[in-house]
């Protein structure tokens, strides 16, 4: 009975050393392990691929051309834009904006994040939110001083007795009760500086013939304004048609969108207007890369250009409605929100009642 109870135990003890002795085949997710001399290997199993990073995709909104189309030189900057983004894996792309108004809402509200142009749309993006910053200007040899251009309020020809051999002061002055066409109420050379130039006249600190800068621009004189009539031309090329057809009695406009009709117009007076910035909301924009956009931009020159419409060629012209964004000894010049003070502050004066 004893040696029995010895034999049973024995028997016991081998079925559980060789159960123990089993590998555990239901642990299949461990790492699977060999030995080599000296040195254990293990590999991992079931280890997911590693997923490529997703491409940042940022939104350039600007006005098309006149045919509805993307502007040559509107795409050669983001030809550039996208040079510089490429190590980052980030890429910009066009959106096409009826007018300034769109593309101020689009950069506040971050359905797109950087555009390029309108001094006066930026200041205005910028007073409602401060993250909308400026990033550079173009400007004549890289000296900022020379950058920018000249907003005139000029008269048919037909009409130069009437201003000839008088000061600005007294020339301006006669357009009191006259019609008058301002650009766009968006538009920093045809609207926000002519403001400002019959604000100096007509305010008061002038003839205090208006209480508030927007009286010269929203009223007609018969509702205490000054001009017998306010039109808006709509674009640069349209105010000029309206003074060489002397369909009104004075207007605004900018840079040479006049020098075919120099013979029919009679400048009264020009003011040097800040350049238009390339702008962004850094709120939706990596500052990496709006660092990278700056430095790329302030680097470029025409040798090392990729894109082909960015400078003109020796000897061609360059701007609006030209086909190269600016003249051949032209460069980006990096600027901050300082530069447009000016600008900012005739809105702020503005919009005080």
């Amino acid at each position: 009975m004893k040696r029995n109870f010895k034999l049973l135990l024995l028997m016991v003890l081998c079925v559980v050393l060789t159960a123990c002795s089993q590998p555990n085949n239901n642990d299949t997710n461990k790492p699977e392990t060999t030995t080599t001399e000296n040195k254990t290997e293990t590999k991992e199993t079931n280890e997911p691929a590693e997923k490529p990073a997703e491409k940042t995709e940022y939104t350039l909104i600007m006005l098309p051309n006149d045919g509805g189309q993307i502007n040559p030189q509107t795409e050669a900057i983001i030809e550039e834009m996208n040079v510089a983004l490429e190590p980052f894996n980030a890429e910009v792309n066009y959106q096409s904006a009826d007018d300034y108004a769109v593309v101020s809402e689009a950069i506040l509200s971050g359905t797109a994040q950087i555009t390029t142009g309108s001094g006066a749309t930026y200041v205005q993006a910028r007073m409602e939110d401060p993250d909308v910053i400026p990033l550079f200007v173009p400007a004549p040899n890289g000296n900022l001083d020379e950058a920018g251009y000249t907003s005139y309020l000029a008269t048919n020809i037909a009409n130069k007795g009437e201003y000839e051999g008088l000061s600005e002061e007294e020339a301006l002055k006669k357009l009191k009760g006259k019609s008058f066409s301002f650009v766009s109420a968006t538009s920093t050379s045809g609207r926000l500086v002519p403001t400002q130039t019959l604000w100096e006249t007509f305010g008061p600190n002038g003839t205090n013939d208006v209480q508030n800068r927007t009286d010269i621009f929203e009223k007609t004189e018969s509702e205490g304004g000054i001009f017998s009539e306010v039109q808006f031309g709509g674009s640069h090329p349209a105010n000029v048609e309206l003074l060489t057809n002397n369909r009104v009695d004075a207007g605004a406009f900018c840079c040479e969108y006049a020098d075919d009709f120099k013979d029919d117009l009679y400048i009264i007076s020009q003011r040097q207007v800040s350049g238009d910035p390339t702008w962004a909301n850094k709120k939706y924009m990596k500052q990496e890369h709006i660092d990278a956009i700056v430095k790329h931009f302030e680097e470029l020159t025409p040798e090392n250009a990729k894109a082909t419409k960015i400078f003109a060629p020796e000897g061609e012209e360059a701007g609006e409605g030209k086909e190269y964004y600016m003249d051949n000894n032209n460069r980006f010049i990096k600027v901050d929100p300082s530069y447009f003070n000016f600008l900012e502050e005739m809105y702020k004066e503005e919009g005080k009642k």
